[in-house]
């Protein structure tokens, strides 16, 4: 986005159609399925997923019809379900053909409960299911209660539900509308990068180079109201105490590469705690809290005090009053946490508490130190 006469020759993928290319879970799913039959590539797995991705592209492969998706599940038979990994094992089994990325186990499904009459197929699916698994304890809570923050905080968020189980998270897509499918790109597509072995692309850049993506990308909409957005939600992960707020969680959505003037910042999504969490790494062979940010901010990744992060939502996104957001956002915090105490686990949920007191203290007052040390939850990665 734009458009681009000028012919493009690579020996990889576009950054658009990288940007489709299922990783981390979905990926091993359809290799287990398909690796028997078929030799697996980045293209296979494309032409695999077809239209269900998100964003307004689609794949295919000329010789072989397009299936509609077909809706077995609603919406509510999966949050009040007895057994919720059990009902994420068959939305996996059955809609595995998905293109969403991250390493977390989830999955795209079509909501039954949004068909009526006889009209049990759609052109694509509309709810994104997450679930920690084994291996992720408690993450479905973890992103349920850092949702309802920015929220509450009156961020634009897709509409979301935690299960009555609390086991899966569920979100509806925030690319279609009633006309159709948005555009969508992120921020690795926007600035032209491709992905590397080791995932070190999206850890790449910083999070004022972003703020200037954003500035030139919605120049013809509201530059100025989109970037006080990502300024809220940089605010947010800092004050969460979100390290994976990479590349690919930040994006812009629109009606059409050609229609400048609606491009805008894609809705607040894929935010958790990380710090109740710990990561192994193989060459000490040690598990460790990672305490920074996902992309540097002033030239470093330590988390920011109130005066870096306030200066820059005044230098890089144009905000006059950072402080305004940045209390509602603490005040939102606090709110969370009252309100949906009894539906998180005792011990992630204290985990939280004071990693979000550390977060919103640093925020909040000058000189303040670089957060709380405490026992993590789990020694699993995220």
């Amino acid at each position: 986005m734009p458009y681009d006469p000028t012919p493009a020759v690579s020996n990889v993928l576009h950054p658009i159609f990288d940007m489709n290319v299922p990783e981390g879970f979905l990926a091993d799913q359809i290799k287990r399925r398909m690796a028997k039959h078929m030799q697996i590539d980045e293209m296979r797995l494309l032409s695999v997923i077809g239209g269900n991705q998100i964003g307004r592209l689609t794949y295919q492969n000329p010789v072989e019809a397009s299936v509609p998706v077909k809706a077995q599940v609603g919406l509510q038979q999966i949050l009040s379900a007895d057994t919720s990994q059990g009902v994420f094992e068959f939305l996996v089994e059955t809609y595995f053909e998905s293109g969403i990325s991250g390493v977390q186990p989830k999955v795209l499904v079509p909501d039954l409960d949004k068909l009526t009459g006889s009209r049990k197929t759609m052109l694509s699916s509309d709810l994104i299911v997450k679930s920690g698994a084994d291996e992720y304890v408690h993450l479905a809570q973890n992103e349920f209660l850092c949702m309802e923050a920015a929220r509450i905080a009156g961020m634009e968020t897709p509409p979301f539900w935690l299960s009555g189980g609390g086991d899966l998270f569920v979100m509806e897509r925030f690319d279609l509308n009633s006309t159709g499918r948005l555009g969508f790109e992120d921020m690795a597509v926007l600035l032209g990068l491709n992905k590397d072995p080791h995932d070190n692309y999206k850890y790449s850049q910083s999070y004022e180079t972003l703020a200037a993506v954003i500035n030139h990308v919605c120049a013809q909409g509201d530059p100025l109201r989109e970037l006080e957005r990502f300024f809220s939600s940089v605010c947010l992960s800092v004050m969460v105490r979100n390290g994976d707020a990479h590349l690919k969680n930040f994006g812009v959505i629109y009606t059409h590469p050609g229609a400048r003037e609606t491009v805008q910042l894609a809705p607040v999504f894929d935010v958790t705690t990380t710090t109740v969490y710990e990561n192994y790494n193989p060459k000490s062979g040690r598990s460790l809290v990672d305490r920074t940010l996902a992309i540097k901010m002033n030239k470093v990744k330590t988390y920011p005090d109130r005066q870096q992060l306030m200066e820059f939502g005044r230098k890089h996104c144009g905000v006059e009053k950072p402080w305004v957001i940045i209390e509602r956002i603490a005040e939102a915090m606090s709110e969370a946490l009252v309100a949906h105490q009894a539906r998180i686990d005792i011990e992630l949920f204290s985990a939280m508490q004071a990693e979000w007191d550390g977060g919103r203290a640093m925020a909040l007052h000058d000189s303040i130190g670089t957060g709380m040390k405490r026992k993590p939850i789990a020694k699993k990665p995220l």
